[in-house]
């Protein structure tokens, strides 16, 4: 066996478009006004329309494209060459009736940030949003070659791994995206009957009704301090403070969030320890309900004083949570476990691994060992086998070349490497899937150096 000192990432081969389709790559441009210029302000519109979203006012626009700008976003958009569409029969209907040529049929929105893999250090990741094809032209390569040139590009940048979050489940496997991290969507009964609210750990540091419009710089700072200890997260966009401070409505960014609360946990030591942004439903929704819409920890601790304080609430009957760890000690902190409630489970961050040895020695390991990893990749990023060396819980990782040795091998697909890579699914229950495979003498050494005790979570939707 010759084991190489490097991976070397393959960009994958870009899918052309169909005639008279051109791709455009830019970045999305400001006016001497401070507006959108026509090219970032149709890219936008096209988005939007895509999402099946109102058309943005100008002033919703306007206050987008600053932060998105400044964000170091890029747009990918794909254009009917108006020359090419003359010559079609519906050239001339094309012209009259359509948004224009300058308005994309296909979009793609990408930009940098960092996920926490559990490994000794956050990883460079690629993040991708906003991709859209036009109803009417399916079928034409459009989104083919929006993932391949883009995913072509993030592999010569050196990017370890790409990550998005997918509105359809089934669009992204094939591309080497699989889901590794979930939330839940909970209903905290803190009423005091039925399945009345209480917590087993006594109450710790103190919560403090905070001013939205103040917590900027805390909003920022703590999600740094979770970010850096939870594995699955990953580096948020400048909208999550907008939203916190109460400078953005959710529906309406071109207005104040009036409705929005916000307290923090004080820690016995003096430092903050997390802070909940939330809103009351109202008195016409029984039951009285507040809903969270940003809860930030730096541990469990901080997060169980922060629900507490909610559930003590005057009037407050129920506590609702869209973004809820899966793996929640929030749960096991109760006295009765059945007052929280899932209300529904969904995927949050897909992963496709672009660059093996960089994302695999960036990740969380559960026990020392050896084995090869085989990976079969359908657009040849990662297509090949690598030598994983465990030891003290940090990995080393080398190409193999050559013969293998007979040490463990388990053998995989680049959509399973990206499922299994955060932790959130165990290399037995893949293999059990019948989208892993090991030798059953291999398969227990495998799964102990592989699988990880606790779930990822990603509080950044994106």
């Amino acid at each position: 066996m010759d084991v190489s000192t490097a991976s070397q990432p393959q960009p994958p081969q870009v899918t052309p478009l169909a005639e008279g389709l051109t791709a455009r790559t830019f970045a999305p441009a400001l006016d001497a006004d401070g507006n959108p210029d026509a090219g970032t302000g149709a890219f936008h519109r096209a988005v939007a329309l895509g999402f099946y979203e109102s058309t943005p006012t100008d002033e919703r626009m306007r206050l987008q494209e600053q932060v998105l700008v400044g964000d170091g976003q890029r747009i990918t958009g794909v254009y009917v060459d108006p020359g090419s569409a003359s010559l079609k029969h519906w050239g001339e209907a094309h012209e009259q009736l359509t948004y224009g040529s300058e308005h994309p049929v296909g979009t793609f929105i990408d930009f940098d940030k960092t996920l926490n893999a559990g490994g000794p250090q956050l990883i460079d990741a690629f993040l991708i949003t906003g991709v859209t094809v036009d109803a009417s032209y399916r079928r034409r390569g459009i989104l083919k070659h929006l993932m391949t040139s883009r995913l072509a590009a993030a592999v010569e940048d050196g990017k370890a791994v790409a990550l998005l979050t997918a509105s359809e489940g089934s669009i992204y496997g094939r591309f080497g995206f699989g889901p590794a991290t979930r939330e839940h969507q909970v209903r905290i009964n803190v009423s005091r009957a039925g399945e009345a609210f209480g917590l087993r750990r006594q109450p710790s540091g103190r919560v403090l009704t905070a001013d939205p419009s103040k917590l900027g710089d805390v909003i920022d700072e703590v999600f740094a301090g979770h970010h850096a200890v939870t594995r699955g997260s990953v580096g948020r966009l400048p909208d999550y403070r907008r939203y916190g401070t109460g400078e953005w409505t959710p529906d309406d960014i071109t207005t104040p969030w009036r409705g929005a609360r916000a307290i923090i946990h004080v820690k016995d030591d003096g430092r903050i320890g997390g802070y909940a942004v939330f809103t009351f439903r109202g008195w016409d929704e029984e039951p009285f309900t507040m809903r969270i819409s940003d809860l930030i920890a730096v541990d469990a601790e901080s997060q169980i004083e922060l629900i507490r304080h909610l559930s003590a609430m005057d009037m407050v009957e129920r506590i609702s949570w869209d973004g809820a760890p899966a793996e929640d000690p929030l749960r096991w902190a109760l006295v009765n476990p059945r007052a929280r409630r899932a209300a529904r489970e969904s995927d949050v961050l897909w992963v496709r691994v672009l660059d093996v040895q960089k994302a695999l020695e960036n990740r969380a390991w559960g026990a020392d060992g050896d084995f090869t990893l085989e990976v079969a990749d359908p657009l040849g990023i990662v297509s090949g086998r690598w030598r994983v060396v465990v030891r003290a819980g940090s990995a080393q990782v080398a190409a193999v070349t050559g013969d293998r040795d007979s040490g463990p091998l388990l053998r995989t697909d680049a959509e399973t490497l990206g499922s299994m890579y955060l932790g959130d699914v165990s290399v037995r229950t893949m293999h059990s899937a019948g989208r892993a495979e090991a030798a059953p003498a291999d398969l227990d050494l495998i799964s102990a150096v592989m699988d990880l005790p606790t779930a990822p979570h990603c509080a950044t939707h994106f």
